[in-house]
């Protein structure tokens, strides 16, 4: 009997270091986490995340994308063309509509599509934190100037307080990301504009990058809540993309312009807020970011984004953040990841290492049911078409998290 469940033991050992161990699958009223209450604000330490009490802190988190900034790629919208963005689908609807209808239509999607309900269970489902990709368009027009002279009555930050505030309810530390940065920080259409990647080399864009952080990090440095500021969403992801400004990501070209604007708008944002963690991305690895020694950043957050779904890549890039976290000093994030049929391995690196993550994302649109932890197909809307009524209909109708398909198997892979 002894011999047998030794080979049992073993076999349970073999099935465990093989990534077969059996993984349960739970319905979605059989997730009940709750976080703790009381917010903390997050540092850097030795290279890990802490809270005021000096306890390690491991962000498990998802990604509210498409919110905030639609990707038509896992949105209700068709894509017209391969590059159609935000931009081109608020340009329709405003040629259409109006400025008000527009700003109607887009309300009324951001109300139902993230509410009080999606943060609830966020926490249920076990996660920590969220990161919130937003853009420029959010706070400013496309001449950059400010929605409104009084910040309390400007949308973009109505909707920050609103998240940020429902999030501490629930025990959800909060990502800030730009992901879309004036002039776009990269070519690809995740900024909200395709093609142009002009952030580099044009001081008025620049200029309105350096404002917007800096009235955010002035409005926010108080706010535990704010776990921290992801300054520029995978800059210069110029993949696939040819002329002016199309840097390959790993060039010295791409680089070298990249950290200069990261060193500017770390001290832009340290002048006002000396506290909060500040994350710079690396496309698509850490050897692209600076020597945080060398240039005096302190309380750092590197990020790399992991859509590897092949087990020697994930075992190199996890192995890319425990060397920046042990040479650097700096906390390591896998702040976007869909590994795909390597999901299962990829979770066990991150766990066993103690890597903070952020699964993309928590709804899609149109995308299959291997991109999102709620899912739903639907008849994509011609706006170009569509009467105002019809669209204003469409969302009302599709939007609301409990008509999207749970999906419970990459749930119980996440744990």
């Amino acid at each position: 009997m002894k011999k047998f469940i030794s080979i049992l033991l073993v076999f349970a050992v073999v099935l465990t270091l093989f990534g077969c161990t059996k993984i349960e699958v739970k319905t979605l009223d059989q997730y009940n986490n709750s976080n703790p209450k009381e917010m903390s604000l997050l540092t850097v330490e030795d290279g890990y995340i802490v809270n005021e009490k000096g306890e390690n802190v491991v962000l498990k988190g998802i990604n509210l994308g498409n919110w905030l900034l639609w990707e038509t790629w896992m949105g209700f919208v068709p894509e017209y063309t391969e590059d159609w963005a935000y931009y081109d689908t608020l340009k329709v609807l405003f040629d259409r509509f109006g400025e008000e209808k527009t700003n109607e239509i887009v309300k009324s999607y951001e109300d139902n599509f993230i509410t009080e309900n999606d943060i609830a269970q966020i926490e249920k489902l076990g996660f920590n934190c969220v990161r919130i990709p937003f853009w420029y368009r959010n706070f400013m027009t496309e001449d950059l100037e400010w929605l409104a002279e009084n910040h309390d009555d400007n949308k973009g930050f109505q909707k920050l307080d609103w998240l940020i505030n429902t999030c501490e309810k629930y025990g959800v530390y909060v990502m800030l990301d730009l992901h879309g940065a004036p002039g776009g920080q990269s070519k690809n259409h995740c900024t909200g504009k395709a093609g142009r990647n002009e952030l580099y080399e044009n001081e008025d864009m620049l200029n309105a990058t350096i404002e917007l952080w800096t009235t955010i990090a002035n409005r926010y440095k108080d706010n535990k809540t704010v776990c921290a500021y992801d300054l520029l969403n995978e800059p210069q992801n110029n993949g696939g993309y040819d002329g002016d400004y199309s840097w390959p990501a790993e060039s010295e070209d791409a680089v070298s312009r990249t950290n200069k604007v990261y060193d500017i708008l770390y001290k832009a944002i340290r002048e006002i807020d000396k506290n909060h963690i500040i994350s710079f991305e690396g496309v698509w690895s850490t050897t692209v970011l600076p020597n945080p020694q060398e240039m005096d950043y302190e309380n750092m957050l590197y990020q790399l984004h992991l859509y590897d779904s092949e087990k020697g890549m994930i075992r190199y890039r996890v192995d890319e953040l425990k060397t920046a976290r042990k040479d650097w000093g700096v906390a390591v994030v896998v702040g976007e990841y869909n590994n795909h049929e390597c999901e299962e391995y990829a979770q066990k690196k991150y766990e066993k290492n103690d890597i903070s993550r952020i699964k993309w994302t928590y709804k899609t649109y149109n995308a299959g049911e291997t991109w999102g932890i709620f899912n739903k197909q639907v008849e994509r809307i011609d706006i170009k078409t569509a009467t105002y009524e019809e669209i204003i209909t469409f969302i009302t109708e599709n939007t609301k998290t409990e008509i999207f398909n749970f999906n419970a198997k990459e749930m119980a892979i996440l744990r």
